[in-house]
């Protein structure tokens, strides 16, 4: 009998220590999913904290880029106005090229302006030098564009309404290369009026040649379509 009494404690006393391990161990395991439970909220809370900081980074960087679009733009206006301007003979402007000199061959010539306009000899240099790397081009300090006129006017040659007298200096600014292959080829129109002509004809490149603006503005005229 006394030992059926041991028997039963002894299984009440493991019992109990079996069931104090189980409840021990899932209240462990119930303090482990809440800890994990808070972690990932934090951790969802801490992901859409970055993500509105990266949104605003992201508006922000956007709003740059447009205003840097924008400056470019800008930039892009500004230049081709430049562009034009310079096209135009608005500004002066300043690099390498081409000086021509054209004379009679001596004194008893004289005055060669008849014989020059006849035979649209300026006109003709002009048009080959823009052939051959001429950018910009002036005549006795009168800057020439596409609106310029050269014109014989009494015993002078005019250009933009200004009278001119020999000799005739072209100074040209322009692709450096393009213009020293010009005026080392033969056969080139500056050869022929040297040779057919009573005429000198001087050339020589230099680095640092400089062509002022225009003195007076062109008139622009508009056409407006149909």
């Amino acid at each position: 009998m006394k030992r059926n009494y041991m028997s039963i404690i002894f299984i009440v006393f493991i019992i109990g220590l079996v069931s104090g391990i189980l409840i021990k161990d899932y209240y462990k395991q119930e303090y482990l999913y809440i800890n994990k439970d808070k972690l990932i909220k934090k951790e969802i809370k801490s992901t859409q904290k970055n993500i509105k900081v990266m949104s605003k980074e992201k508006k922000k960087m956007e709003k740059e880029i447009e205003n840097l679009k924008s400056k470019n733009q800008d930039s892009k206006v500004a230049n081709q106005i430049n562009t034009l301007k310079e096209v135009l003979g608005y500004v002066d402007v300043k690099g390498s090229g081409l000086l021509i000199k054209i004379d009679a061959i001596n004194d008893e010539i004289g005055n060669i302006a008849n014989f020059v306009d006849y035979n649209k000899i300026l006109l003709n240099i002009v048009n080959e030098i823009k052939v051959n790397g001429g950018e910009y081009i002036s005549i006795n300090n009168q800057r020439l564009n596409q609106y310029s006129e050269i014109s014989l006017a009494g015993s002078h040659i005019n250009i933009n309404s200004t009278p001119i007298a020999q000799p005739y200096n072209i100074n040209v600014i322009g692709d450096i290369d393009e213009l020293t292959d010009y005026i080392n080829k033969k056969n080139t129109y500056l050869d022929s009026i040297g040779k057919n002509y009573q005429l000198k004809v001087e050339t020589k490149i230099e680095k640092n040649i400089t062509i002022e603006k225009m003195s007076i503005i062109n008139k622009l005229e508009y056409i407006e379509g149909e």
